[in-house]
């Protein structure tokens, strides 16, 4: 049970106040080209904006160029601390539960489009992305969207990955368009089957931003530009050690076994030295991480490999339910085997989980894991920046793949 109902709002007066003070200084500090913003001229409420989920940015910036109030769906694991939990009420956000289907959130939807004829805004993909590509979007969208009934604008964003990729805290300067454009009207909605509305929704918000860079020959410009880029690209491409990898500057390198490479402007990379990188960009990195892990995970389990497959020290866990704020477990060592998390605290095993019964994994920002047992959710964090929290998700949902 919910401690307390949490009530939506997003009243006129704070959008507006929101829109002409951080919105306003988005906009110049990450020069960002408006397009296609002249459709709303003869748009009336209620309409759903569907966007490509890129950086944490995204709500805001669209939020400023949309000349209502929109209603934003969100995760609810950001609705747990009360000061944020409070904010995002003014903005109108929307909680769903990640993997867990919410009748209560389609309500809720249904009831701002019926009867306060609100805009309400979705990020299909779920999640950010990692490697600047579009993810495969969440099915019940279409649905969603078939059941509303209203038009359906798409607000596609482009360098805005280049400009703050997740796995960053800095931003890069180089500039970002979002690009309004209609994709259904009420009666193109009504018409079409839900596999039709699903295809052209993949189509419209598919955008590969290494591509984009390259075709654009636009640069981003940092003195940091591959720092905390271990958060994403954790195993080394050359000795296949997992979390070895460091970040400083613009250079990424292997502490296992010194292979290093730079990251230009248009997050190519460079050779450092005679060696030339194995791989092109980070898209092409996490293409290969991801099959390699995948063979870990088919090899640890065919051979029930009894020692763990890696572990991360002084990791806080944290349990809860729902919106309602998470209680802190414990502190220790987390060690990931093939059929199992153990948290080992003082030398000794704390708590199992067995991963047959873990669902609905993932990462929250840049850097904690998360995950379900049953209606319980789990959150880890970790003491330094340089761990990764995708390295995690990754091995987990490998490894539950291939158990029996």
């Amino acid at each position: 049970m919910e401690k307390r109902r949490y009530s939506p709002r997003n009243p006129k007066w704070f959008n507006f106040v929101l829109r002409w003070t951080f919105g306003e200084w988005l906009l110049r500090a990450y020069d960002v080209e408006a397009r296609g913003i002249e459709l709303f001229d003869g748009l009336r409420p209620p309409y759903v904006i569907i966007g490509n989920h890129v950086t944490t940015r995204d709500v805001f910036l669209i939020s400023k160029l949309v000349p209502v109030p929109v209603w934003w769906v969100a995760t609810d694991a950001h609705f747990r601390g009360s000061a944020l939990r409070f904010f995002l009420g003014l903005v109108g956000a929307i909680p769903k539960s990640k993997a867990i289907p919410d009748i209560v959130t389609i309500d809720t939807i249904v009831k701002v489009v019926r009867k306060k004829r609100g805009v309400i805004g979705v990020f299909p993909e779920g999640q950010q992305n990692w490697d600047g590509r579009t993810l495969p979007l969440i099915p019940s969208t279409a649905k969603l969207l078939k059941l509303l009934k209203i038009p359906v604008i798409v607000a596609k964003s482009r360098g805005s990955w280049a400009s703050l990729p997740r796995w960053t805290w800095k931003r890069r300067r180089g500039g970002l368009s979002i690009e309004f454009s209609r994709l259904f009207g009420r009666e193109e909605l009504a018409a079409m089957e839900t596999g039709a509305v699903e295809a052209a929704l993949t189509e419209a918000l598919h955008h590969d931003e290494i591509a984009w860079l390259e075709e654009s020959g636009k640069t981003y410009r940092s003195t940091r530009r591959a720092e905390h880029l271990e958060l994403a690209l954790f195993m080394c491409p050359s000795c296949s050690a997992l979390g070895s990898m460091r970040s400083e500057g613009t250079t990424l390198r292997c502490l296992s076994c010194g292979a290093s490479q730079r990251l230009d402007g248009r997050y190519r990379f460079r050779r450092i030295g005679s060696i030339e990188p194995r791989f092109a960009d980070p898209r092409e990195w996490m293409e290969w991480q991801a099959t390699a892990v995948g063979l870990l995970a088919f090899e640890a389990v065919a051979a029930k490999k009894p020692n763990p497959l890696f572990s991360d020290e002084g990791v806080r866990l944290f349990r809860g339910r729902r919106m309602n704020p998470l209680n802190p477990v414990a502190r220790g060592r987390l060690d990931l085997y093939y059929d199992r998390m153990e948290l080992v605290v003082g030398g000794e095993t704390h708590l199992v989980f067995h991963l047959a019964r873990i669902d609905g994994t993932g990462v929250l920002t840049r850097q904690t894991f998360e995950f379900y047992v049953g209606k319980h959710l789990y959150r880890v964090t970790y003491p330094k920046r340089n761990v990764s929290a995708l390295k995690w998700q990754l091995a987990v949902e490998a490894l539950k793949r291939e158990l029996p």
